[in-house]
């Protein structure tokens, strides 16, 4: 069962399908948008080839949009206690 139905398009997607698309995404370096808009008609992706892409094995980078506050604390500066 190599097709799964993609549900904002209403369109099945083989796993073949989905490499190229996604391989397209890489190489033309363009937006999500754009390759979604060209291959659904859709202007909205959903994050769809993100979760593809994860899935497929690609490498997502794990970039958050927020940073990782408990790991910065660790490489602030300590503060110098007066003595007194």
């Amino acid at each position: 069962m190599d097709r799964k139905n993609n549900h904002n398009s209403g369109r099945y997607y083989s796993i073949e399908e989905r490499h190229k698309i996604i391989q397209e995404y890489i190489s033309r370096q363009c937006t999500k948008a754009e390759i979604w808009e060209k291959y659904t008609g859709q202007k909205q992706e959903h994050g769809n080839l993100l979760k593809w892409m994860r899935q497929l094995g690609y490498n997502t980078g794990n970039r958050t949009k927020r940073p990782n506050i408990v790991s910065n604390l660790h490489d602030m500066p300590h503060k110098k206690k007066k003595s007194g």
